[in-house]
């Protein structure tokens, strides 16, 4: 005989079967844009954090990201946490062949070199399946020369992305910013006895 399960602990046993299936790329970028977008500061220090993890995240100079960002967040007086979440939106396995695309064509454009896109995809390919420093050492030291073109590339890609975002960014913490001050002000004018206290005066 089927034992009787409670359609309280049925829910929960369904809602934990969910969960163990692994979070969807899509509610993955909704959750970070929310932390984003909640974070609470100068809203000129949170776009300039915003700027750096969007310049770096779009420039090829992984595995180096998280390292880059720190270190022009300090200098530039960004703000770490936005840095980082950005880099993670711009900067992920779908969108990372892409940026080296664009970065590999643009660098061909300004340089004039003669690599081609298939030498790159190769050397991304075995960069993948070495160790970090194995990685470096294939990337930056021993095709430093293509590493150049697609860096200027990158760099030259990204630069306008970088600005857009600041702006962006900032005009959005101002308005939240704003918003979070006004909402006290309207709650007290909604509350009936502060109404009646302003009449009775």
């Amino acid at each position: 005989m089927e034992e009787l399960v409670p359609v309280k602990k049925r829910k929960n046993i369904l809602h934990s079967a969910k969960r163990d299936k692994g979070i969807s790329p899509g509610r993955t970028v909704r959750y970070q844009w929310l932390r984003l977008v909640r974070l609470r500061g100068d809203p000129f220090i949170l776009a300039r954090g915003i700027a750096i993890g969007t310049f770096i995240g779009l420039t090829p100079t992984i595995p180096f990201h998280t390292v880059l960002i720190i270190f022009f967040c300090a200098v530039g007086r960004g703000h770490l946490v936005a840095g980082l979440i950005v880099s993670i939106l711009v900067s992920n396995p779908l969108t990372i062949p892409l940026q080296y695309y664009i970065s590999w064509k643009v660098g061909t454009i300004l340089t004039g070199s003669s690599f081609s896109w298939e030498q790159v995809k190769y050397l991304m390919g075995i960069a993948h399946d070495v160790n970090i420093f194995e990685a470096v050492k294939l990337i930056y030291v021993d095709s430093f020369r293509l590493m150049v073109s697609v860096l200027l590339g990158g760099i030259v890609f990204s630069f306008p992305f970088a600005i857009t975002a600041y702006f962006s960014a900032l005009r959005l913490y101002i308005r939240y910013q704003n918003k979070r001050m006004n909402r006290p002000l309207k709650t007290k004018v909604n509350d009936p006895e502060s109404s009646k206290e302003i009449s009775h005066n």
